[in-house]
């Protein structure tokens, strides 16, 4: 008995040593999708289609949120209201709901919410007159019932960009032409910012640089360096005029997006031919946190969305790319293998209700 017990043992201590005695690795199964996502199918330009992505048994679902076309569409700052323009109006949908109604009777981009979510911005874009010259272009704010305010009106020959708020009650944009306001001259290429209020005020400052995003739910952006060669960090922007940018966290980076919900940015390095490198930064001290290398190279025109854990991001691409990526490890997950993929076009994620 107490040599089969010693052979026992002998036998035991080997099978640890080799490995042979214990249970074979877990086959990974990716990250795993929860909530919904509504993105845009298609060229907002021409019109994209608003779908839904949700999950179904053990795929996934895209299925139509409207039947109209949609030319621009933003989420809400807590994710709980989208606006998005039609051919002939802006309309507003409570993503918990699903319930939508119209609220303006006209065509808009350039729709941006104000960090409070009770209030938007959007531009009108300008009419062709007699003779093919196009009349000034507007910027408009809307609160939630659709009730507006002409708050910025450019002639004809002054374009500018969409514009970033920077408070509840506080624009910031550029632009490129000079024009006469208020009796002065604006000078070219300047940025401009609009405190909304009665009276409109603004102040024009020498173009320094072109505002990439602006936190949500905080006081920080990053912005772009007017040569465009760096992105720099704006810890606090209550002061817009006088900001000085931190130095930026790569030389050559892309700003990618805040996590919903949060001021985490981040950031895409530089990629290889095969490899993309995804890094945050720690909005408190402002320090790379530990990069993922995803095996997966992205066009200049992917469109980012980070859930508000920020550990999970859905990704379109173009010609018709939906990825699941898990931003701590870097694995890919293809909403759609090839053999089952709808009808998608450069999809444009916008907003995701979590569960």
């Amino acid at each position: 008995m107490t040599k089969l017990l010693n052979i026992f043992g002998v036998v035991f201590i080997a099978c640890i040593l080799s490995g042979a005695c214990t249970s074979p690795p877990s086959k990974s199964v990716g990250p795993k999708f929860t909530g919904r996502v509504l993105l845009l199918n298609g060229d907002p330009a021409m019109g994209a289609n608003l779908s839904e992505l949700t999950v179904a048994g053990d795929g996934y679902n895209l299925a139509p949120a409207t039947t109209d076309l949609v030319f621009d569409a933003a989420a809400s700052p807590d994710q709980t209201q989208l606006v998005y323009a039609t051919e002939s109006e802006i309309k507003l949908r409570d993503l918990r709901s699903g319930e939508g109604k119209s609220i303006i009777k006209e065509k808009g981009f350039c729709l941006a919410w104000a960090p409070d979510g009770n209030h938007f911005s959007y531009k009108q874009k300008p009419a062709t007159k007699d003779g093919g010259t196009p009349s000034d272009w507007k910027l408009f704010v809307s609160d939630l019932n659709g009730k507006t305010k002409l708050i910025w009106e450019a002639k004809e020959t002054e374009s500018s960009d969409c514009g970033h708020w920077i408070s509840p009650d506080r624009l910031v944009f550029d632009r490129f032409v000079g024009v006469k306001t208020g009796g002065g001259s604006a000078k070219p290429n300047t940025t401009t910012i609009l405190t909304i209020g009665d009276p409109l005020k603004l102040r024009d400052m020498p173009k320094k640089w072109t505002i990439e995003s602006v936190c949500p739910k905080g006081n920080n952006a990053f912005v772009r360096a007017a040569d465009q060669s760096q992105v720099l960090v704006a810890k606090n922007i209550d002061h817009f005029e006088t900001i000085d940018p931190s130095t930026g966290p790569c030389s050559e980076c892309r700003f990618v997006g805040y996590a919903a919900q949060s001021c985490v940015p981040f950031f895409t390095e530089q990629p290889t031919s095969t490899t993309t490198e995804l890094f945050s930064l720690n909005p408190t001290n402002w320090q790379k946190q530990r990069p993922a290398a995803i095996t997966w190279t992205f066009s200049p025109a992917a469109k980012m969305l980070i859930k508000s854990s920020a550990r999970l991001m859905v990704v379109g691409d173009v010609p018709d790319k939906l990825l699941l990526i898990d931003t701590q490890t870097g694995d890919v997950t293809p909403f759609f293998s090839k053999a089952a993929l709808p009808v998608i076009k450069s999809p444009v994620p916008v907003a995701w209700i979590e569960n």
